[in-house]
């Protein structure tokens, strides 16, 4: 083997350290028409996941997509409309992901991409994205042409809660921001859930991305110290590490408010089904063959993400993953569909609709601070609840 290099074994080395700024840790190297790679390894979740965080796989993904589209002429690109992932193996943190773009469909107004993602020789998944040209032909007709715009009614808790910025907060998964309220801790605070079945019950957060800080606030980070009753009416202190987000810098892409909503768009599903089936966050409580433990509560783990919140309850594995977006003024922070998703918060509403066969589908909306709607979100996945953990289920 020589001596020197290839760019592509230069890409391929581990990247040891955390990126702060989104962007680059997210750029993506065009090889040629039909291949890309990451410039950076993802990360995981956190240190003890067996493999890459699936939404930094999805937002990577889209950003191929949408690179796909860019003109070398004029630099400009088209906007996704819709993204579909199917995972097949987990991914690994130590090497940048390949991409390998199949251009379906362009007609100067619409493109369709299909993109699979290639690690070490494996396929990690397969996706599907749709993408239109902003102004082009009839697909996307502009504010002022359409006759109706509706959507689902904006969640309760977004218009009870209008300041986020006093909730709970987590930063986690490298660059994902969330924040829950009481509600999400207890449900005997929603005690009109006791006449839904779990299908009908709507669990409510917020999310955004943590970007690499404006200047002279690199060190201004805030020890966030909540204290939270456990299952056991304890109270334990969930401290995190919080930097404002009017502290970060807003893309210097707005086209990355898309990748950024494509990365959040996996924080915070699968991992709260406690939650939806009213099980103590302890499933060791009141448990008739289990003797109580203390350090079994699921709470405890909140100080290192909501992704983990199921670890004591069950395994859970995306299967596929969706996001249909329903904005385009990416550019226009005056209309009102527009987000930066680093600065503002995005509400996010879901129900797990199916639960059969060990299989849970989950549809989901995330809701912008002008409480427009601004993308739909279907997930399945694999979740297999440890033996005694239905048993305190309430349907």
């Amino acid at each position: 083997m020589s001596e020197e290099e290839t760019d592509k074994e230069k890409m391929l080395k581990p990247n040891k350290y955390h990126i702060d700024d989104f962007e680059e840790a997210f750029r993506v190297i065009k090889i040629d028409e039909e291949n890309y790679i990451g410039a950076h390894p993802l990360e995981k979740p956190i240190k003890q996941a067996r493999g890459v965080y699936g939404g930094h796989t999805v937002a990577q993904t889209l950003l191929v997509a949408i690179e796909s589209t860019r003109d070398p002429h004029t630099q400009e690109v088209f906007i996704p409309d819709s993204f579909h992932t199917y995972f097949i193996a987990a991914g690994e943190s130590k090497v940048p992901m390949e991409y390998k773009v199949a251009k379906l469909f362009d007609d100067g107004n619409i493109a369709k991409r299909s993109i699979t993602v290639i690690q070490m020789g494996r396929v990690r998944c397969n996706c599907i994205c749709s993408l239109y040209k902003r102004g082009g032909g009839d697909h996307k007709p502009s504010r002022q042409q359409l006759d109706v715009d509706f959507q689902i009614p904006t969640p309760p808790l977004q218009l009870k809660y209008p300041d986020v910025d006093k909730l709970y907060q987590i930063q986690h998964t490298g660059y994902i921001r969330n924040a829950y309220s009481e509600e999400f801790l207890d449900y005997n605070l929603c005690p009109e859930e006791d006449l839904l079945k779990p299908a009908e019950r709507w669990i409510t957060v917020w999310s955004g991305i943590k970007n690499q800080p404006l200047p002279g606030h690199e060190d201004k980070y805030e020890i966030r110290k909540d204290n939270i009753k456990n299952s056991n009416d304890k109270i334990v202190t969930i401290e995190n590490k919080i930097i404002n987000r009017k502290h970060l810098k807003s893309f210097k892409d707005p086209m990355y408010n898309y990748v950024g909503l494509a990365d959040l768009s996996d924080s915070a599903l699968l991992t709260t089904m406690a939650r939806v089936l009213h099980i103590p966050w302890n499933p060791t409580q009141d448990h008739a063959f289990e003797e109580y433990d203390d350090s079994k509560d699921a709470v405890l783990l909140l100080g290192n993400s909501i992704n983990m919140l199921h670890l004591f309850h069950y395994n859970a594995m995306s299967l596929d993953h969706h996001i249909y977006f329903h904005n385009d003024h990416y550019e226009d922070s005056n209309d009102p569909t527009s987000y930066d998703i680093v600065r503002e918060w995005l509400c996010f509403t879901y129900q797990m609709k199916r639960l059969s066969n060990n299989r849970t589908l989950v549809r989901g909306f995330l809701f912008n601070e002008h409480k427009k709607c601004v993308a739909t979100i279907v997930q399945e996945g694999l979740t297999y609840l440890f033996n005694g953990v239905p048993d305190n289920a309430k349907l």
